[in-house]
């Protein structure tokens, strides 16, 4: 990303990593941590081949594309500070 800009840290917290069935891996314990940033780029060109697409969401519609739950209850308790 671009002139990105570091506005704040919104917190971290821990979680098994998914498989590819959609079921905790007790193998791996990941821990996220999450920032905010702003920039004015409009394109977004992953690079990670595990992770291919990326693209902007509008803050409202984030929740509902999560689909481990401890990533969806943690945006939820975050979301108004963005």
């Amino acid at each position: 990303m671009k002139n990105a800009k570091f506005i704040r840290e919104l917190g971290s917290y821990q979680r098994y990593k998914m498989d590819k069935n959609g079921k905790e891996d007790k193998n791996e314990l990941k821990t996220i941590y999450m920032f905010l940033f702003h920039t004015e780029q409009r394109d977004v060109k992953p690079i990670d081949p595990e992770n291919p697409e990326a693209k902007w969401v509008p803050k409202e519609g984030v929740s509902e594309l999560l689909t481990h739950p401890k990533d969806k209850e943690f945006f939820n308790k975050i979301k108004d500070k963005i």
